[in-house]
């Protein structure tokens, strides 16, 4: 199953590479695929921590790495090549999710205070 292969495969992964021994926090947001039932049932028996898809408001700012700088690199590497096919594409995105460099996780990542605390002069609302 798709969803298997992406929890599993990145975000399992990803949380071991980056975080390991350490305490961290899966933030989601209210997108479909993560108010999905079965991604609610896979967090809690694969994370320690992490915002339920319920408690984050809605239409906030994108405060996740991945929403505000690693789709853009996963879409540039990802999609140099035309799709035709959807499965073509979703096999794209999987394989390539699994080869972005950890450098640029952890960039991300690092950026992610300061993002923050824009968000928090800007009041909570949308911010450049």
């Amino acid at each position: 199953m798709y969803q298997d292969d992406v929890l599993q495969g990145i975000v399992k992964h990803l949380s071991t590479a980056l975080f390991s021994g350490q305490e961290w926090l899966f933030q989601q947001d209210s997108a479909p695929a993560h108010k999905a039932r079965t991604t609610q049932e896979w967090m809690w028996r694969n994370v320690l921590a992490f915002f339920i898809a319920k408690n984050w408001p809605l239409g906030s700012p994108d405060l996740n790495p991945l929403d505000y700088k690693l789709w853009a690199v996963l879409e540039d590497m990802a999609c140099c090549k035309h799709h035709s096919r959807l499965g073509s594409l979703k096999r794209s995105l999987v394989k390539t999710a699994s080869v972005i460099p950890l450098e640029t996780v952890r960039a991300a990542t690092a950026e992610w205070p300061e993002h923050l605390k824009t968000c928090v002069e800007a009041e909570g609302g949308h911010f450049v």
